[in-house]
């Protein structure tokens, strides 16, 4: 299951590489608690900080679902810390090994032949389709997804779906696809983490690429990509934080020192994935924002759908588990400075993905 979940993960990030290279429950959680009852105008200033409490919350309390825990304890046993340090200090020489980075798709070079011509075609991209069996059945999975269908009756033509889909949904769902194998973990600690993380990807994808078409100087299909990638680079932390426990052999892996890892070089470990994939620059520079923690409203256009899409997969992981109501998650949302309509368009992107 790990593996699905890595491999699904790298298809969503193969598809955007290349074109740059049920009813709402309220809970007592932290997350739901802390967030108000109306949703006010957005701040215009740049004195909104990339951490409130709200924000910090939601991510915490991902990562406990995530590990499957059910109070996270977020210090790390004394004796664990070596494998933080080694982790660290590996960090840069891993990106060459395969056990961790994963190389791009094989089929990117032809997706992201036909992404970058604005002028392409969908019975371009269908071509490119029809070679993997998989990404046809998929397309019709999401045509019949609540997002895109409009009907009752199911969509059953895949002439139709794609009709439906469009060309950029057509780019967004070849993305998703390639990049599924990226996401594989083996089999072991912790199973929930790698499905959790992926259906995660997909929400966060989803949000920022919503985000960056509502911005106008960034290329949604690059935000989406980047969503994906962001949190491909918590499976490759999972993985070397595993690997590094192997030198510590008198250590059993704990879930604090793997979110530990997480959460300082997520960041860092996306930038180096888009430098090993040579996406460009903007894309790097985006990465570079959210190490260094700069207020949204500070950030590139790229940097802020980034930061807005991984905020907004993240509140809409806790909604579809009960956590907290879609109105409270709004309300997060415009404390960091979307909009009224743009969070709402995020939302229902986000929310249109199947909880695993």
């Amino acid at each position: 299951m790990w593996i699905a979940v890595l491999i699904l993960l790298i298809a969503v990030l193969g598809v955007v590489l290349f074109k740059v290279m049920s009813q709402e429950r309220r809970s007592s959680s932290p997350v739901a608690a802390a967030a108000g009852a109306g949703i006010e105008a957005l701040p215009a200033d740049d004195s909104i900080p990339f951490h409130t409490a709200e924000t910090e919350q939601a991510t915490l309390e991902c990562y406990r679902l995530a590990f499957g825990l059910v109070k996270l304890d977020s210090r790390v046993p004394a004796d664990h810390a070596g494998v933080l340090d080694a982790v660290g200090k590996s960090l840069d020489e891993s990106v060459y090994e395969r056990d961790y980075f994963p190389r791009r798709p094989m089929l990117l070079p032809k997706l992201l032949q036909a992404i970058n011509d604005d002028k392409s075609t969908r019975e371009e991209l269908v071509r490119v389709l029809l070679e993997d069996p998989a990404l046809a059945g998929a397309v019709l999975q999401r045509a019949n997804s609540a997002f895109y269908r409009v009907s009752p009756e199911p969509i059953e033509s895949l002439d139709r779906a794609v009709l439906l889909l469009g060309t950029n949904g057509l780019r967004s769902l070849m993305a998703s696809a390639i990049l599924q194998p990226v996401f594989r973990i083996p089999r072991g600690s912790f199973e929930k983490f790698a499905d959790f993380t992926w259906e995660q990807a997909e929400r966060t994808a989803m949000a920022s690429e919503v985000n960056a078409r509502g911005i106008g100087d960034a290329k949604p299909i690059v935000a989406q990509l980047l969503g994906l990638l962001s949190l491909l680079a918590n499976i490759v932390l999972f993985r070397l934080t595993l690997d590094k426990y192997r030198d510590f052999p008198h250590l059993t892996p704990r879930a604090e020192v793997m979110i530990e890892a997480i959460r300082t070089q997520r960041a860092c470990t996306a930038s180096l994935i888009a430098q090993s994939w040579q996406l460009s620059d903007l894309s790097i520079s985006a990465f570079t924002e959210q190490q260094q923690q700069m207020p949204p409203n500070q950030m590139s256009s790229l940097g802020r759908s980034i930061y807005f899409g991984d905020l907004c997969g993240s509140l809409a992981m806790l909604t579809a588990r009960g956590y907290q109501t879609k109105k409270q998650a709004q309300v997060v949302l415009a404390g960091q400075g979307v909009d009224r309509e743009t969070a709402l368009a995020m939302w229902l992107a986000a929310a249109s993905v199947q909880q695993g």
